[in-house]
């Protein structure tokens, strides 16, 4: 019989992290590395771990000693079409981990985070992989917080929304630069009423891509105006929204959430009798295969996914390999791609 605590009440590297005032990996190096730790630091993550009666878990140690060369990226229910930008990020994290000798893990999940969680619990039981990459974040999201507190190596691409100084490492595209450089060549070609097709806020991403379109529209139109220029709708049914659009607000120009708002919206504009590209242009966002062969091919905002990849792995390997850096927090910026779709001046 033991003295151990029940496992709800026991400390974790977490507990020791918040009471010491470090990261959770300045302490995992203290258990594991402690020359690599001043001994200020160090004293005072043991003096946290001696007033708190912690006991390293030993499949957790084994796991941090440990490596298996493979890393977990979550997949989700097979929903992602042809614009999902998921699918060439995949391919370039698989790609740069393998120069890297790590090979890359799909673990099916569905999007809630419970049930990811219930995957990473699994995964970490068996020590099946050396660290996780999760592929986007949002509002809420309790995903970070327990590989935190479980100790497994983790980078997000995606911020941690409402918290930009979160101790985890997080890489992301300036979403909201994206569209506003969207706008502004719009802009630039003559366009003032500019309108916008998204999905409903969700007090993160979603709105930071209307706050780069807001940023630049709103100083061409009138409040009124704005507001018609306005549309967000679930992406399974743009047609009502981008023909109410064209009746209530007559735009010259739309800009889209992504690829696929763009495609369909192109297809609803030509059967109302627009030809995009000449009589009103379109701005996608991602820069898909699906905005490459759009006739007449559609200009879209491109994320660097290869750059992200990069950036991803250098913190993760950095973590794995128990390096004192400090987590990575990088934003990355777009570029604009013009293309036929949005490629000449209004009115010619």
């Amino acid at each position: 019989m033991t003295n151990d605590p029940p496992a709800a009440s026991r400390p974790t590297v977490r507990t020791i992290a918040d009471r010491a005032g470090v990261s959770y990996q300045t302490v995992s190096n203290v258990l594991n590395f402690p020359e690599r730790v001043r001994p200020a630091t160090r004293e005072r993550v043991l003096e946290a771990i001696r007033e708190l009666n912690y006991r390293p878990n030993a499949a957790a140690r084994s796991l941090a000693m440990s490596t298996t060369r493979l890393v977990a990226l979550r997949v989700g229910d097979g929903r992602q079409n042809e614009a999902s930008i998921l699918d060439p990020f995949m391919r370039e994290l698989a790609r740069i981990g393998g120069q890297h000798g790590y090979r890359l893990v799909l673990d099916y999940a569905p999007e809630d985070d419970a049930a990811q969680i219930a995957s990473f619990e699994e995964l970490h039981a068996r020590q099946a992989v050396d660290g996780v990459v999760i592929p986007q974040t949002h509002v809420g999201d309790r995903r970070p917080a327990w590989l935190l507190e479980h100790g497994l190596p983790f980078v997000a691409f995606g911020r941690p929304w409402g918290d930009l100084d979160a101790v985890h490492s997080w890489v992301d595209v300036d979403v909201s630069l994206g569209i506003r450089m969207a706008a502004e060549h719009l802009r630039d070609l003559g366009h003032t009423r500019i309108a916008f097709l998204g999905a409903p806020l969700d007090g993160g991403l979603e709105d930071a891509r209307l706050a780069g379109w807001r940023g630049v529209v709103e100083d061409l139109v009138d409040p009124g105006t704005l507001a018609n220029l306005q549309r967000l709708v679930d992406q399974s049914c743009p047609a009502g929204p981008v023909s109410d659009l064209v009746r209530s607000a007559a735009p010259t120009a739309l800009i889209t959430r992504d690829d696929s708002y763009a495609v369909e919206a192109s297809h609803i504009l030509e059967r109302l009798g627009l030809r995009v590209g000449r009589d009103i242009a379109v701005v996608g966002f991602d820069d898909s295969e699906l905005a490459r062969r759009a006739s007449p091919p559609l200009s879209s905002v491109a994320q660097p996914v290869s750059e992200v990849a990069e950036l991803i792995w250098e913190s993760l390997i950095d973590q794995l390999d128990e390096r004192p850096n400090p987590p990575l927090h990088r934003i990355v910026p777009p570029r604009l791609v013009v293309r036929e779709s949005s490629a000449h001046a209004l009115g010619r």
